[in-house]
């Protein structure tokens, strides 16, 4: 039995004593054992550390005698690419996500208080390790010796050697394991009928968010820049997988406002918590037990099995503890007119939530074809089109008047007061569109895109000359600074409305054509024109790729060439992709593909989205909204401010 294994045991040993620690000591009120238990917590966490630096050094050493390295390494990858194999398939990326969830229950420890609460949430999150713990320890292991060693390893999929790969899992399982911590404390909270847990959750959850938000991000880039179809989105299961959890927590970071500041929307809160830690399981399930397909799951495993049973014990479990406290669970009316924020922050949940049920049902509606009828139906992108469409453009309006409303109430005079230049940016947007001849599509697009960013801006305004006027001699940046909540909203808010825009001027603007030049010959596509001068070829110790070298020229102007190309790896099945090229003129780019070549001829696919790069530029202005609500007040007390005597109220 390899060291590594001989290590997951005793981590597992370790969180079991750690759970037996806790529940015993919160039973008993017995501190000793809650402080037992916590430094089990620590001693489990080094464990799995100390697995996870011991399979990073057998992939960095070649140590193919164990079957995951031999699997997903070879001596001819470089050392990074050894670094990220070690969650390139199922088993790493399984103690991945442990050694993420250590991490969070740690920092758990270092920063919150240490009370009831504090003790069942890290009595649920032991739950969860202990789960994944038992997963490594059995039908998951990374350390499962071969019986011989071979000369070289399999080599990892060229599909993975990108640094986006390297970035997207990574990034995604810290948000996956920040959904555990989320649960935990609100199924701690209603349990033990303590509505600290909001207060004390409110930082997981955009925490967790900003990391699904990157995860995404660098699963979208990989898809647009690796996978060779022009696209940056699929619908894909696997997609869909990552993209639930990030719908249901954007839902909870808007409703948990309402406990916080009404005492409303409890039972809500708890299902949406619940609902995001189910869709984590479910998305770590679709893409490690190989029951449906995609380019992005990894192959047939012996995981259904126990994924099923935590999908099914995780609702029985939250439903126990909605029945047992369903009188601390019941909210207060909070919705006093439909003209308020309350009620757009009721909207955009609803919203959210049917978007999450329709991305949901056509995932796994495949499944459930195939176990009834014998035959799997797919589900393409026209279904997601024709329902989430509708929803998005009624989010983005709902995002203005989220807004633009006031707390309780609006009336007919400060409302108007407050939609007038909006709706006028909405008039001018429909205007403009019309004159460009955009289709109805875009033209619609752009005008609710114009009004909900009016809305923000001018509310910024005013936010911060109240400000100005509440806190004296301030500067404006130690204003906001002082008010990040609020203004990293905004700034999230900002995000999505670019998001958006990207996304509709691809869906109704983007060209694109598929074409065979000769060698010194030129084609126009839009304001540029390419002429093809023929392929080059280069080998090293891993692979043989072939490109076509693409001139780009505009107003008579050469700008840069473009070398898309094919690569075929010496290793594993001897896989043959293809690596695109691209010219970014932001916001727009022209995208190559080369498909195919022979003699002085070769098949490009030509692409000009005039609108992609507002894709990834709202994705780090979402990310960054969340990063400065996430600022800590203690900083912001001490290194900000001098002394709370500048500060006048």
């Amino acid at each position: 039995m390899d060291i590594g294994q001989i290590i997951i045991y005793l981590a597992l040993l370790s969180s079991l004593y750690s759970v037996w620690a806790y529940y015993s000591g919160i039973n008993s009120k017995n501190p000793k054992l809650l402080y037992y238990g916590e430094r089990a917590i620590y001693l489990t966490s080094f464990l799995v550390l100390a697995a996870s630096l011991l399979l990073w050094y057998y992939f960095l050493t070649d140590n193919f005698w164990i079957e995951y390295v031999a699997s997903y390494s070879s001596r001819n990858l470089s050392d990074f690419y050894k670094f990220t194999a070690f969650w390139a398939g199922s088993d790493g990326s399984l103690l991945l996500w442990a050694l993420f969830l250590a991490g969070y229950m740690v920092a758990y420890l270092r920063i919150e208080k240490k009370d009831l609460l504090s003790a069942y949430t890290m009595l649920v999150s032991m739950l969860v390790m202990v789960y994944f713990l038992l997963l490594l320890s059995t039908v998951s292991n990374p350390f499962q010796g071969l019986g011989f060693l071979p000369v070289d390893g399999i080599g990892l999929n060229p599909l993975l050697q990108t640094p986006e790969m390297a970035a997207h899992p990574t990034t995604l399982f810290v948000g996956y394991a920040g959904s555990a911590i989320v649960f935990a404390l609100a199924v701690s909270g209603v349990l033990i009928a303590d509505d600290k847990w909001v207060l004390r959750a409110r930082k997981w959850i955009v925490f967790t968010w900003v990391w699904l938000t990157q995860g995404i991000f660098w699963g979208a880039i990989w898809a647009y820049k690796v996978l060779g179809w022009g696209g940056y989105w699929g619908w894909d299961p696997v997609e869909n997988a990552s993209l639930l959890p990030w719908i249901t927590l954007s839902a909870l970071m808007h409703s948990i406002m309402i406990q916080e500041a009404r005492r409303g929307m409890k039972l809500w809160n708890i299902i949406l918590a619940f609902i995001t830690f189910e869709f984590v399981i479910l998305g770590t399930f679709i893409t490690r037990s190989g029951v449906i397909s995609s380019v992005h799951a990894f192959g047939q495993s012996n995981l259904t099995p126990p994924f099923m049973i935590m999908l099914f014990l995780i609702p029985l479990a939250t439903l126990w503890v909605i029945y047992e406290r369903k009188d601390y669970i019941k909210s207060q009316d909070i919705v006093e007119s439909p003209l308020s924020k309350e009620a757009t922050f009721l909207f955009n949940n609803l919203i959210l939530v049917a978007s999450a049920l329709t991305v949901f049902w056509g995932t796994i509606f495949p499944l459930i074809s195939e176990g009834i009828t014998g035959f799997k139906v797919t589900i393409g992108p026209p279904f997601y089109n024709q329902v989430i469409t509708p929803l998005s453009f009624a989010l983005i309006v709902l995002l203005g008047l989220c807004i633009a409303f006031p707390w309780r109430r609006a009336h007919g005079k400060e409302l108007v007061d407050r939609l007038k230049i909006p709706s006028v940016a909405f008039i001018i947007g429909l205007g403009a569109g019309l004159i460009l001849q955009l289709r109805i599509e875009m033209i619609l697009a752009t005008s609710v895109f114009l009004f909900a960013l009016t809305t923000h801006i001018r509310q910024y305004i005013r936010d911060t000359s109240a400000f100005k006027d509440q806190y004296g001699n301030l500067s404006s940046i130690k204003i906001i600074l002082r008010r990040r909540r609020r203004y990293g909203g905004y700034t999230a808010h900002l995000g999505i409305l670019i998001v958006f825009m990207g996304v509709a001027g691809g869906i109704y603007t983007q060209t694109y054509e598929d074409v065979i030049m000769s060698v010194n010959e030129q084609r126009v596509f839009g304001e540029y024109t390419l002429i093809y001068r023929g392929l080059g070829f280069k080998e090293d110790n891993l692979k043989i790729t072939w490109y076509a070298n693409i001139e780009v020229w505009k107003d008579g102007k050469f700008v840069t060439v473009l070398r898309p190309a094919i690569e075929k790896y010496k290793t594993g099945n001897e896989e043959e992709i293809r690596r695109v090229d691209l010219y970014t003129e932001f916001p727009k780019d022209l995208f190559v593909i080369l498909n195919g070549a022979e003699q002085n001829r070769a098949l490009f696919e030509v692409k000009i989205d005039p609108t992609v790069n507002l894709i990834w530029l709202g994705s780090w202005i979402l990310t960054f909204g969340g990063i400065f609500a996430l600022i800590p007040r203690k900083f912001v007390k001490e290194f900000v401010f001098k002394s709370e005597s500048e500060v006048e109220t």
